[in-house]
């Protein structure tokens, strides 16, 4: 699994709706290949989010982003994890 520090922003995208986004830095995260195109981000304690939540964007300390919609999460107080779609390189060949 890749380790770093990153930004996470957890976006709300309805359509019909604003847009609306919340950055959450400095999350040490966990980023893997759940199958060919998508991943999952482990992280510690809670992120901030909007309210029905639709996309996460990780963007890692070397200035790559991992985008996409998401597919799965679960969240608790001491931390969590996001399932989300991305058409980037694997994090394991970082």
């Amino acid at each position: 699994m890749y380790q770093d520090t990153a930004t996470v922003t957890v976006s709300a995208e309805h359509w019909g709706r604003e847009a609306e986004a919340v950055d959450n830095a400095g999350v040490n995260v966990g980023l893997e290949t759940l199958s060919p195109g998508v991943f999952k981000a482990h992280f510690n304690g809670q992120l901030d989010a909007p309210e029905e939540p639709t996309h996460v964007c990780i963007t890692l300390s070397n200035g790559l982003a991992y985008y996409g919609p998401i597919t799965g999460g679960e969240a608790r107080p001491e931390g969590g994890w996001l399932s989300f779609e991305c058409d980037m390189v694997e994090p394991e060949l970082l």
